[in-house]
């Protein structure tokens, strides 16, 4: 597929890109093997860079940047996201364990507990630094990056990829569909759009409920209820917790909700169902596009779907889960990718 770019598109190409992932030029060395391989030089000088030891810091700088999580203070680390990016990228481990690994890792490289409290891990997903960098009322936040950063989508999602929770079980103000249907007064005097609440929240609902435990400052409370504190503003319950979008009390205090369908436990369980979904790999290839290119999330969101189909339909071969390096890999030597760069496309 490599053989129709000539030694000066590869040059082009991989000059451009070198800073983002190994954070240098070219080597006079990876300068000879484009000039002997021509355009079939391209995929050589990739999996050198796969293997440098800069490439994990490079994945550690993404992750950080991804998930606007980096630094410490005196009480939250938020080192951890990138810390575990780092050490699945270094170890060749599962893509997937971004979500699901069952640790965090420290400064070191060591397997640590995470710092939540939780009775469970998933990834990046329980450490404070995600969780309070992404603190909102009603926990939308928290639910719209996860299923925006690592599957690339966004509220309304179509029915049959996330079925809607029922009307009558949502609160009051969830329900609404037009503005005469709002009867909530802090819904009707600003609080969202005051209307067509129903078209996202009974989506959202059942995302932002696996958060329904995790206070403002990202600590785990097993005895939160999901409720509204009469005493403080909308969205916002006792102890410095969100409130549920369930107006069962029994409901509104459990992390048991739905993800694409399929019932899970808690954020553990959503986690997996998340990793094994098909736009959990399109979405790794474009997040990997969006960082290697400089791109915003809204210049990165008009990546051609087809392209991005192809891309996990590739990883898909593969005889293992695929890594981190193979989705760069995958990526980065794809000619529509190349192509975009050098002009033939």
């Amino acid at each position: 597929e490599l053989d129709r770019f000539t030694a000066d598109d590869a040059r082009h190409y991989l000059g451009t890109i070198a800073p983002m992932i190994v954070g240098r030029l070219l080597s006079e060395s990876e300068h000879n093997l484009i000039d002997y391989f021509k355009g079939r030089g391209i995929a050589p000088v990739i999996e050198g860079w796969l293997e440098d030891p800069a490439f994990p810091e490079t994945v550690r700088m993404m992750f950080q940047v991804k998930l606007s999580a980096s630094g410490m203070t005196d009480e939250v680390n938020f080192e951890l996201p990138g810390n575990l990016a780092a050490h699945i990228a270094r170890e060749k481990l599962p893509y997937a364990e971004i979500l699901t690994a069952e640790y965090c890792v420290d400064g070191g490289g060591a397997a640590t507990p995470c710092d939540t409290g939780a009775p469970y891990a998933a990834g990046v997903l329980t450490t404070r630094a995600y969780l309070l960098a992404n603190a909102s009322r009603f926990n939308l936040r928290r639910a719209r990056r996860m299923m925006y950063i690592f599957n690339c989508l966004a509220y309304p999602m179509d029915h049959v990829l996330q079925p809607p929770l029922e009307k009558l079980s949502l609160i009051e103000m969830f329900r609404a569909m037009t503005p005469d249907e709002q009867t909530v007064p802090e819904a009707q005097n600003g609080f969202g759009n005051g209307f067509a609440c129903y078209s996202c929240h009974s989506q959202f609902g059942a995302h932002a409920q696996l958060f329904v435990k995790f206070d403002e400052q990202g600590v785990y409370h097993p005895e939160a209820t999901g409720l509204q504190d009469p005493e403080n503003e909308l969205g916002r319950s006792q102890n410095g917790l969100f409130v549920s979008h369930f107006v069962d009390p029994v409901a509104a205090a459990q992390e048991l909700s739905q993800v694409f369908g399929e019932p899970v436990a808690d954020l553990r369980d959503a986690a997996r169902v998340l990793s094994e979904h098909p736009t959990f790999y399109q979405c790794a290839a474009r997040n990997t596009i969006e960082w290697t290119f400089g791109l915003s999330e809204a210049q990165a969101s008009k990546t051609d779907l087809g392209l991005l189909i192809d891309l996990r339909d590739r990883l898909a071969t593969l005889d293992h889960e695929p890594t981190i390096a193979d989705i760069f890999r995958t990526t980065l030597t794809h000619p529509a990718v190349i192509d975009v760069v050098v002009g033939g496309g």
